[in-house]
């Protein structure tokens, strides 16, 4: 019975018994178990649990903190809009996470026909504008050059209230713009806009960066003190010169992740001076090149002294539709940088970037723990000399390489720590299953994944089949 003497039929469960306080906690643990990584909708959403009963939504609508993520994608409709503002009101004071994913999969790579443009992100920013001071994180990807410009114009003026964010994403997926003498359109947008208003911006949290085919005014930008850094299929024409790439990178001596692909900055676009930048910290790296001459310039500018793990792909090979060039070069030259500091290709022409450089570049390949290569040619005997040089090596991750890669394995002598090797469906299954015979029960683990378009393929889909600039 219950106090109103009438028979209850549901018994009350410990979920219950539990004071509103501990009730809310089990609300936010199972939002961020369901919802990590997964946009909209989510099988357990603040939305979904506030249908539940009387009780469960009076404390779902006092708990702000299960209203931070904040989700739009293509097309905006006015449900999401009106979403965006219930949640806004309902967060409260709290830290906000906004994910904008406006990629529309059915696109026909012209700029003009895209169903979200500019005044589509006007609409967007102006309600969330109002919220800016409690941003905690930004994703926008977008297909499309249009909405990155308005958002970087319309946020010009929040940049000294952003003392929360901690993360931003800007994407224009198409990598195509990375490719060999393309250069940025639409040209009537290319000016550099400051990423939000530039030195005025204040952003004491912020320490992860990414910029995949988006240009920002690199003369002073707001970056400095960050742990994470990507700077990625960005056209020749727009992307920071040599000296502008130093400066940014000497401003954060606490960088630890670094990833650097397409075209790249080097001497065409600016001279730095000798010496190279130590990034004491950065243990992982991953880079991804246009041009083999190109890459070894820049190389040339980096200490890399706690590295770990290393990435390297010929991208080329997927914006071109070309075979990759050959890059004996380019992994010589790291294997000549682990055995003596005295090779600086072309590093004469290179003038002071900080008083902090050091006078040659480290790439301490005996001590890289992971090794992942994608589209790599060279001969045999290249890689037998690269993988030599990485005697501490545990993991090895081969994508479309050259045969050569495999052939020089078979010697457990070679690699005498390797316990992780895999590779795509393109490798050799002969050659493969002949490594793993030769290597024994000394390679625990050794598979073949799926075929990936690239070493970040969430970050350029499709790429390959965008059509040529007009």
């Amino acid at each position: 019975m219950n106090a109103h003497g009438c028979l209850s039929l549901r018994g009350r469960t410990h979920l219950d018994r539990l004071p509103n306080e501990l009730l809310s906690a089990v609300f936010i643990l199972a939002i961020e178990q369901d919802c990590h990584d997964k946009p909209e909708p989510f099988t357990t959403s603040p939305t979904t649990i506030s249908h539940v009963c009387r009780r469960w939504r009076q404390v779902a609508l006092a708990t702000g903190a299960l209203w931070t993520k904040i989700v739009l994608t293509f097309p905006p409709c006015d449900q999401q809009l009106a979403r965006t503002l219930t949640w806004l009101a309902r967060s409260k004071t709290y830290s906000l996470d906004i994910i904008l994913d406006f990629r529309d999969q059915e696109w026909d790579w012209d700029e003009d026909t895209h169903g979200f443009r500019w005044g589509d992100m006007e609409a967007v920013l102006q309600l969330l504008l109002s919220s800016a001071a409690r941003w905690r994180s930004i994703e926008l990807l977008t297909d499309t050059w249009a909405p990155i410009f308005a958002f970087l114009a319309q946020t010009r003026a929040v940049g000294p209230t952003l003392t929360r964010l901690e993360r931003l994403h800007l994407a224009r997926c198409n990598a195509y713009f990375a490719a060999k003498g393309v250069v940025f359109e639409p040209t009537e947008l290319s000016q550099h806009l400051p990423l939000f208003g530039g030195a005025d911006a204040n952003l004491p949290r912020l320490s992860e960066v990414r910029l995949t085919g988006v240009h920002i005014d690199w003369a002073a930008p707001p970056l400095a003190g960050l742990t994470k850094l990507e700077l990625k299929y960005q056209a020749a024409d727009v992307m920071p010169s040599i000296a502008q790439l130093a400066h940014i990178l000497t401003a954060c001596p606490v960088l630890e992740t670094l990833a650097i692909v397409g075209s790249g900055p080097h001497a065409a676009h600016g001279r730095s001076a000798q010496g190279t930048i130590k990034l004491a910290r950065v243990t992982s790296f991953t880079f991804g090149f246009v041009e083999v001459p190109c890459a070894l310039q820049l190389l040339a500018l980096l200490d890399l002294p706690a590295l770990c793990d290393l990435s390297l792909e010929d991208v080329s090979a997927s914006l071109q539709h070309e075979a990759p060039d050959d890059a004996s070069a380019l992994l010589n030259w790291l294997s000549s940088t682990a055995e003596t500091s005295s090779a600086l290709p072309s590093a004469a022409s290179l003038a002071p970037v900080s008083a902090a450089s050091s006078s040659a570049p480290c790439f301490p390949l005996a001590q890289l723990q992971t090794l992942a290569l994608h589209a790599i040619h060279a001969p045999a005997t290249t890689f037998a000399r690269l993988f030599g040089a990485c005697s501490g090596l545990g993991v090895l991750r081969l994508r479309s390489v050259a045969p050569g890669a495999l052939a020089a394995l078979p010697c457990p002598a070679l690699l005498p720590r390797l316990t992780t090797l895999s590779v795509d469906a393109d490798a050799d299954a002969v050659l493969f299953a002949h490594v793993v015979e030769t290597r024994g029960a000394q390679l625990a683990h050794a598979f073949v994944e799926p075929r990936a378009p690239g070493l970040e393929e969430d970050d350029a889909p499709d790429a390959a089949d965008a059509p040529p600039t007009a």
